[in-house]
């Protein structure tokens, strides 16, 4: 007598987290996928603490929770520990496409001068700003370039080399910066500036005053 013996493999099905599976569909709870023969949460979500739930990643500036790593949808965020936000890591800026995107490290490097999100480039007190064909990572107005970094110019009266005064002004035979003709020094700014507001207005009161005088002349 022979005898056949038919083997039949019942597939798995409803498979909670962390179980065995073969395929995808033997997962039942949401977010889960197959992944090295257990059900796991898929790359577009992460277990939640003291759980078996797979949530959803979280967009940039979403709310999550101080743990567990790995909430951020983006690769190049976390949650921020005191805003508890998904926020870019450290060296890393948010571009206008809502991505975490490097930031440019060195001065006169290019940068998109389309984008107007701020800590596109790394130095303090810098900028990007369009120079001649496109987009550069610059010092601010109110700073000058040295040695690679941003410095606040140097105000009327204080010493100083050339380029380093704010602007308006030169740095004069003494060494001291000075207000270029028509400006002058407006010290309630910070940092001081040399404006040449204040001139016109002086020229204006100067041509008014005979005018005013002359008029009152003719009504006696």
């Amino acid at each position: 007598m022979v005898i056949f013996v038919i083997y039949v493999e019942v597939g798995v099905e409803g498979v909670a987290y962390d179980g065995a599976c073969k395929v995808n569909g033997n997962c039942s709870e949401a977010n889960n996928v197959c992944t090295s023969t257990k059900c796991a949460c898929s790359t577009t979500s992460f277990k939640e603490d003291s759980t078996t739930k797979c949530a959803s990643k979280i967009a940039l500036d979403g709310t999550c929770t101080a743990s567990p790593a790995g909430q951020c949808i983006d690769t190049n965020a976390a949650c921020h520990a005191t805003h508890l936000k998904c926020k870019c890591k450290s060296s890393f800026f948010a571009n206008k496409a809502a991505a975490c995107a490097s930031e440019i490290a060195a001065l006169n490097d290019a940068c998109d001068a389309t984008d107007p999100s701020p800590g596109q480039c790394a130095k303090d007190n810098s900028e990007c700003r369009i120079d001649g064909s496109g987009g550069k990572c610059l010092c601010k107005t109110t700073h000058y370039t040295d040695g690679g970094n941003c410095v606040i110019r140097i105000v009327p009266g204080a010493s100083c080399a050339s380029t380093q005064c704010v602007n308006h002004a030169s740095c004069n035979t003494t060494s001291k910066c000075q207000c270029d003709a028509g400006y002058t020094a407006t010290p309630t700014a910070k940092p001081t500036m040399c404006n040449g507001v204040i001139k016109v207005a002086t020229l204006w009161y100067m041509m008014a005053v005979p005018i005013y005088v002359s008029m009152m002349s003719l009504l006696r």
